[in-house]
């Protein structure tokens, strides 16, 4: 007569979860062993003990989370590891890719059968049974073909025992974790309560955010103004968002800035380069070019602005779940000196009221027409590096002293993709008597820069695509340039004057061969 295979069933001491299980069919060619452990304490540490308990091969770990609807899961679970031996660990549901925050149940990218506690179907697919490949498996049902030891070092609860046995598994045997779908589901949460413990989470993401996710450049420019460089340095330190390779260059032509930082330095993250030779262009032009080969994205922070804990976290969220968004931004908050929000009425206009995807094309579009900032100052950017050619992302060459800001870099990325856009603030902008923004050749260049966009767009059938697009697009066009150039036109360099004269002129002659159109015809 043939051995028994063992298979091992492991569970907490919970009222109505013992009768669901004990229900449950196993094959007969399966010694089954049952093994109650603590409900109470480090679930961890009773799954390390119930495993070092008993011989089984095999091992099926459920909690308290759900109940089992299908009588014959232990076979089927069994039958398919036993066909895919290259399954090291098995669920009923799990995340094909695990959100940032670590939480499989709540990622985007999901699969299995599972029900609702009011019996709605949560997850379903109409297939026949099958394994698929997953980064991340539930923590309520978890089978085994080969021990690896449980991370009680790291977790007490159970909310990310699955993601990281997941983890686990993969670095110990290599092994493909997966989940076993079928055409209904095989349980049925027994409860809509996913609370955890935020020392879980720090732990979980502390351990694997390496493995999980992408690889994220902040770069950082900095010149002379230590005390604010230190809040905007601090507050990537403190991101959420642990896999990053952090940039600093450094043109200050003191040091203050260079000892400052090196307490920081101890973190391996984070590169400094000091250059006291560098004209403000080059310090640019370092940040520009400076590639990590191994990051997937890219993100600027002025050294007088600062993120919020969330943002990195949310926006490569945002790039794994709307892989056709090619660049992601947020609301802002302006703030003071000292950081503090300003008024309300000093605050920058609401774009949106929620969080969602808009086509590149109509925020281009907005943009020209209402000649208008939509996506924002480069802090509150994350950039998809496979996007920027050569290092070079402006979507028309301008002279430096024309260059408009921000604005060829957004349209040149809206070119290429979407835009998801947050509604709320991930980001404070720091408003100061320093910021370029108050210096009147900025504004004037920035009026160049705008009418040399505006005929590019036109020219080359991008983003204006009809004559009362552009018609809009320069009425706007002279409502900007007139309210900036009255005051400061006059201190202006000869050339700047017979620039911004020459793009006024060909504004008007433009508007004059239109005939057919005019603002009246507007919408």
């Amino acid at each position: 007569m043939k051995k028994q295979e063992k298979v091992a069933i492991i569970y907490p001491d919970v009222p109505n979860l013992a009768e669901n299980i004990q229900a449950l069919l196993t094959p007969d060619e399966f010694e089954r062993v049952d093994i109650v452990v603590p409900a109470a304490g480090n679930r961890a540490a009773a799954y390390q003990k119930a495993m070092e308990s008993s011989d089984a091969p095999y091992k099926i770990y459920i909690d308290e989370t759900i109940r089992i609807l299908d009588r014959d899961i232990i076979g089927k679970v069994l039958h398919a590891l036993q066909t895919h031996p290259e399954i090291s660990i098995l669920g009923l549901s799990g995340a094909a890719e695990l959100s940032t925050h670590g939480l499989s149940a709540f990622s985007a990218k999901r699969t299995g059968c599972l029900q609702r506690p009011d019996g709605q179907e949560l997850l379903s697919t109409g297939a026949a049974p099958h394994v698929e490949e997953v980064e991340a498996i539930d923590s309520w049902f978890l089978a085994t073909q080969r021990d690896v030891p449980w991370r009680s070092d790291l977790l007490h609860g159970t909310a990310f025992l699955g993601a990281s046995a997941s983890c686990e598994h993969r670095r110990v045997h290599r092994g493909g974790t997966a989940v076993f779908v079928q055409g209904k589901a095989a349980c049925q949460l027994a409860t809509a309560d996913f609370s955890f413990e935020k020392s879980d989470q720090n732990a979980f993401l502390d351990e694997y955010s390496r493995e999980l996710y992408p690889l994220v450049t902040i770069c950082i420019p900095t010149y002379q103004r230590p005390e604010y460089f230190r809040q905007a340095l601090e507050s990537v330190l403190h991101q959420t968002y642990r896999n990053l390779d952090i940039f600093v260059t450094d043109d200050s032509a003191d040091d203050r800035t260079e000892q400052l930082i090196q307490p920081y330095l101890a973190d391996g993250r984070i590169t400094y380069e000091h250059h006291p030779e560098f004209t403000y262009q080059d310090n640019w032009e370092r940040l520009r070019t400076y590639d990590n080969p191994d990051a997937e994205y890219v993100g600027w922070l002025m050294d007088d602005d600062f993120y919020l804990p969330e943002k990195t976290s949310r926006m490569v969220e945002a790039y794994r779940t709307h892989p056709e968004v090619s660049l992601v931004t947020s609301y802002r908050v302006f703030v003071d000196e000292q950081g503090k929000p300003l008024p309300k009425e000093r605050q920058p206009e609401v774009f949106a009221q929620e969080n969602m995807v808009y086509t590149g094309q109509s925020i281009g579009r907005i943009t020209l027409m209402g000649i208008v900032n939509v996506v924002g100052e480069p802090s509150t950017t994350l950039m998809k590096k496979s996007l920027i050619d050569n290092h070079r992302y402006n979507w028309i060459e301008l002279e430096p002293a024309y260059d408009c800001g921000d604005i060829p870099k957004w349209l040149y990325f809206l070119q290429k993709g979407d835009l998801f856009y947050f509604a709320e603030p991930l980001t404070y902008f720091r408003m100061h008597g320093d910021n370029e923004e108050n210096k009147p050749e900025f504004f004037v260049g920035m009026a160049v820069g705008w009418e040399q966009m505006i005929r590019h767009a036109w020219q080359t059938h991008a983003y204006l695509q009809s004559e009362q697009d552009l018609v809009q697009a320069l009425h706007s066009y002279l409502d900007f340039a007139g309210v900036y150039a009255q005051d400061w036109y006059p201190s202006l360099p000869a050339k700047m004057r017979r620039d911004f004269e020459a793009a006024m002129g060909r504004v008007f002659l433009q508007l004059s061969s239109l005939s057919n159109a005019g603002p009246g015809q507007m919408k």
